[in-house]
């Protein structure tokens, strides 16, 4: 869709993506956490990674049917048919979700406030700052590989590319799979992962954890898969298991805040939410141009090695978080003094199961 609109409006292709991921990061997560975790407290992990999962859904639904609609009606009637869908869809949402009036809200201030938007005492919260640069690295690695896998395949020779966009069925080459089919894997399988971290992260009750590991096995298959994959086979395997992961490191950041966020700041949720995603879509748009920029100067590999290490980085990142957070755990149970929180007698203390509600168990 990019390349057509490209050529129809002259805008640089990634003009066109930077546009669509600021859109989809702040459209997209308005919708899959405030309501989940207002409704569902004790199995809001669970309630997340199943909402998340229309993200996987959308992966594999909306491209065919684009592919579909500009094949038989031409590329705008086309677009315009799918962004009726789209917005259909979006609307359903909007009128049918509501917040749970047994949870207390905030009182917001003018909108040209500072406070409305940011929460100081997010800043001064380590595990928290730290957790959302891990969380803005995952995106900026994971989007470099999905926006360059079409053409990583047709460069490593596993598939050949439509030598019309518009999907009339013509292919160039011996081979006769398609590389969109190696994005619409990986959109796929990320529903396994969706549901699957959101299993094990309520297991836990720490999705952080389950996070780290998810981001460590994605970095060795970008270091070893990306740019020694020997055939086809290995190749829809790598998409596969990639995306089962990304699944998982795209549906789990909003479940990490809910872990982190101290008791006392419950209120601000969606603002400690909301200022996560904002510092997320910026590293999410710089990502992939470093990728493109490493792939036009040391070659498609590069994009495996960027994402690989960012993505080992971010491993880094989300263990380091994991100890300062059950670090001030322990100075709450023992009574040590904590700098960015300051106790006082009539405050009540924090629960110890690692949750952001006093006394649930995930």
């Amino acid at each position: 869709m990019a390349q057509e609109l490209e050529g129809l409006c002259g805008f640089g292709i990634w003009f066109l993506h930077d546009v669509q991921l600021l859109a989809s990061l702040y459209g997209r997560h308005m919708l899959i956490f405030p309501l989940t975790r207002l409704w569902f407290p004790r199995k809001r992990y669970i309630a997340a990674g199943i909402t998340s999962t229309g993200a996987g859904a959308g992966g594999i639904i909306y491209p065919l049917t684009f592919k579909f609609l500009v094949a038989n009606y031409g590329f705008p009637t086309g677009l315009r048919i799918l962004s009726s869908i789209v917005a259909g869809t979006t609307l359903i949402a909007f009128v049918l979700g509501a917040p749970c009036v047994d949870i207390p809200r905030r009182a917001v201030g003018p909108i040209f406030n500072v406070s409305t938007w940011i929460d100081r005492q997010a800043l001064r919260n380590r595990p928290y700052t730290l957790y959302v640069v891990a969380v803005a690295l995952v995106y900026g690695g994971f989007y470099s590989v999905a926006f360059h896998v079409t053409e990583w395949a047709e460069v490593k020779g596993f598939g050949t590319e439509e030598d019309v966009p518009g999907g009339t069925g013509e292919r160039l080459g011996n081979s006769g799979f398609r590389t969109f089919w190696f994005l619409t894997i990986m959109n796929g399988t990320s529903i396994i992962g969706r549901i699957a971290s959101a299993i094990f992260a309520t297991h836990l009750s720490n999705p952080i954890v389950v996070h780290a590991a998810t981001t460590f096995l994605a970095s060795l298959l970008a270091f070893f898969f990306w740019p020694f994959a020997p055939n086809n086979s290995a190749a829809i395997a790598f998409c596969a298991i990639f995306g089962a992961l990304g699944g998982s490191m795209l549906s789990l950041p909003a479940s990490g805040v809910a872990y982190l966020i101290p008791d006392e700041r419950q209120s601000h949720a969606g603002q400690w939410t909301g200022m996560m995603w904002s510092a997320v879509s910026l590293w999410a748009l710089v990502g992939p141009l470093i990728a493109a920029a490493l792939k036009r100067q040391y070659g498609m590999n590069l994009v495996g090695y960027w994402t690989g290490a960012t993505l080992l980085v971010t491993t880094v990142l989300l263990a380091w978080s994991i100890y300062l957070k059950r670090k001030e755990g322990h100075a709450v149970i023992t009574g040590e003094a904590i700098e960015e929180e300051p106790k006082t007698e009539e405050s009540t203390p924090p629960s110890t199961s690692g949750s952001g509600f006093v006394g649930t168990i995930v």
